[in-house]
């Protein structure tokens, strides 16, 4: 079993991408790729772990 803190740092994980799904669908569709990096890292869909 996962540790009760890589629990939470998952969930962490889902809350800032949902919040910042909008944000980086904009900046995504203008090419703006200095702004997107300036996003949280954690905030990027990929990181998620669905297991």
């Amino acid at each position: 079993m996962a540790k009760e803190s890589m629990k939470a740092r998952e969930v962490k994980r889902a809350k800032l991408v949902a919040k910042y799904a909008a944000k980086r669908a904009q900046l995504k569709a203008e090419g703006n790729y200095e702004a997107l990096q300036a996003l949280p890292k954690n905030a990027s869909p990929v990181r998620l772990h669905n297991r």
